[in-house]
């Protein structure tokens, strides 16, 4: 990753090795003498205001000052400022060639380098730059910026974008009005209006299908978890409406489809309006994902239950492990079931297919039988009982939580999973519309059947009283009269209902318009949040495995990742200092053992070791 350096080179040897006293510390102790190579005749009540200017006090006169320019042989001759430079110092220890006394963000530039050590962005900018050349052949004619982007600005902008969300940046335009550290971490500084047009151009080349890959590790685990996620939008135009189960209510927004594979890692996200139900869209989903993962067991909530989406997975040769809704059975009782043997916590589980054959259904069904509580019946296509024992159904279930319902909040906190990108939309035919005028034409031919059979009825029961009439029947002919009264009553509501609904069915009017959201800058910057949210899974599973203490990735953001420190780049290493002010005691050791385990992990910055230190810096 590249940085911003000083062009400066001394001889080596030229710089004293700091130790931090209790005045002055290693970060001012290097500023200091950075400042006195630029100018060494600069006098010393100068040099503080310089220091000053740089938003660092310094509690030290300029006696204490002289001191240690004596002692660093940089002390300049009595008298005033002479115009030609002084001899060059000389001094014993590590060259020092760049120092940044004030950085933010200090823990997002040490996972910078972390990643460019994996060659994380390396594939992306791979499948950006294969994206760029399907299109020049496809549109020969057309001429954009994004066409002729070098790969080290296909990357800088890609990072530019990753990097948003862990410095605060969600939208866009808080590019124009936040601080961030880009032109530290990336070598330059980016304006919404910058990335904004690469985004968009992004879209233009249909990017997002083109970058799904680079999420797909080299090894996959059978397991695929599945789980829909709902965003709410808002917008004057007339859209189409579902649930977004976060804000309970029904309005506009998008539905992402995302699956994780078995190590929590992100497999693919696709977009669909919030008014399709899951079950219309997970088959073809699923079949995609193993085609690319070669996974072939889905687990996937209640959302997707019945036997025809066990017969369609059963078909396409997938497993889908699913559970039953309790309404559904009667506990033990409805099931002709085994006992397999208890779970860790003492639970009963059985296992077995329907008490009442039921030919057309093919799943499976493990009922769990809890100590207290009501009974948990999880269901599975024969792909789910060939490969994996029924006695690892509830595990494999209940580890969806974690998989995906807790990532999804992760990445709402620090992905920027629930941001809207992206204004365009699309008008097509009204699908709620269509739907009600389906809803009525089944009710009005329901109700035209109603009134044709009433209709026979009343001919039957007029026919009998013609009869009973003619024959001289009296209490007959009463009870027939009564009836035929019954039958004209009835007929009357069926032509009122009818009526209705025919009603109901012409206020409807002509076929109508809604829009629908273009999810093509969507599901690029979600490919951002999933690709952020993996790697920083990775880097955890990889810092926590090397301490004591466990933590969480929200715990790892507040006390490393959103800290500020210092930065000291000498000839053979490069030093980070994290501050700890505002930290407890708790917290001060646990980020004692993060810096040792960043320390122990040999992160380099071109080619330098990177060392990590704690901090006190002055308010």
């Amino acid at each position: 990753m590249q940085f911003a350096p000083i062009q400066r080179n001394f001889d080596e040897g030229s710089c004293p090795s700091f130790c931090a006293g209790r005045k002055f510390g290693e970060v001012e102790q290097a500023l200091l003498w950075t400042l006195l190579h630029e100018d060494p005749e600069c006098p010393s009540r100068v040099l503080l205001d310089k220091v000053a200017q740089r938003q660092i006090s310094m509690a030290v006169s300029i006696r204490h000052l002289n001191r240690w320019r004596a002692q660093w042989q940089l002390n300049r001759p009595k008298g005033r400022p002479r115009q030609t430079p002084c001899r060059p110092p000389v001094a014993s220890g590590p060259e020092v060639v760049q120092v940044t006394s004030r950085l933010s963000f200090v823990g997002v530039h040490l996972f910078a380098h972390w990643l460019d050590q994996q060659n994380a962005f390396g594939p992306v900018v791979v499948q950006l730059q294969q994206a760029i050349e399907a299109h020049k052949c496809a549109h020969p004619d057309d001429d954009f910026a994004l066409l002729h982007h070098r790969e080290q600005t296909l990357r800088r902008r890609f990072q530019a974008l990753l990097f948003a969300p862990l410095v605060g940046i969600e939208p866009l335009t808080a590019f124009d009005t936040h601080e961030h550290p880009l032109p530290t971490l990336l070598g330059r500084g980016y304006h919404s209006a910058t990335l904004g047009q690469f985004l968009g151009q992004l879209e233009r080349i249909d990017a997002a299908e083109a970058l799904m890959p680079a999420l797909v590790p080299q090894q996959s685990g059978p397991i695929t978890y599945v789980d829909g996620h709902m965003i709410a939008s808002w917008s004057r135009l007339s859209m189409h409406k579902g649930k977004i189960t976060m804000l309970g209510r029904i309005m506009a927004g998008s539905q992402a489809v995302i699956a994780h594979n078995e190590a929590g890692q992100a497999l693919r996200v696709e977009y669909h309006p919030p008014d399709l139900h899951l079950s219309q869209i997970i088959v073809d989903y699923c079949y995609k994902v193993s085609t690319v993962t070669g996974s072939a067991l889905f687990v996937i909530d209640r959302a997707v239950n019945s036997v025809a989406m066990a017969r369609a997975f059963d078909t396409q040769g997938l497993g889908l492990l699913c559970m039953l809704d309790d309404n559904e059975h009667a506990g033990l009782d409805s099931f002709a079931a085994t006992e397999v043997g208890p779970l860790a916590d003492g639970s009963k589980i059985s296992s077995g297919p329907w008490q009442a054959p039921r030919p057309e259904d093919p799943r499976h069904f493990v009922i769990v039988e809890p100590a207290e509580g009501k009974t948990l019946v999880y269901w599975g296509t024969p792909k789910v009982k060939e490969v994996l024992e029924t006695t690892e159904w509830p595990r494999v279930y209940r580890e969806r939580n974690e998989r995906q319902e807790n990532s999804f909040k992760r990445m709402i906190d620090h992905g920027a999973l629930n941001t809207n990108y992206g204004r365009k939309k699309i008008v097509g035919p009204d699908r709620h519309q269509q739907r009600a005028r389906e809803k009525l034409a089944q009710s009005l031919e329901a109700a035209q059947k109603r009134v044709n059979k009433k209709a026979e009825t009343l001919k039957t029961h007029q026919d009998q009283v013609a009869e009973s009439a003619s024959k001289g029947h009296g209490k007959r002919l009463e009870q027939r009269q009564r009836a035929l009264a019954r039958v004209e009553e009835e007929l009357r509501a069926a032509h009122h209902t009818q009526a209705n609904v025919a009603e109901h069915a012409a206020a409807l009017g002509p076929p109508g318009e809604r829009a629908d959201r273009d999810f093509r800058k969507q599901t690029i910057m979600t490919f951002r949040t999933l690709l952020l949210e993996n790697a920083l899974m990775a880097f955890m599973v990889l810092l926590w495995g090397r301490l004591q203490t466990k933590g969480s990735v929200d715990c790892l953001l507040r006390i490393l990742f959103e800290r500020s420190g210092a930065r000291m780049e000498t000839a053979s290493q490069v030093v980070y200092w994290v501050n700890t002010a505002g930290l407890s005691v708790a917290y001060q050791r646990l980020l004692t053992e993060v810096v040792a385990g960043l320390c122990a992990m040999d992160l380099q910055e071109q080619g330098k070791l990177i060392r990590v230190r704690l901090k006190d810096l002055p308010p």
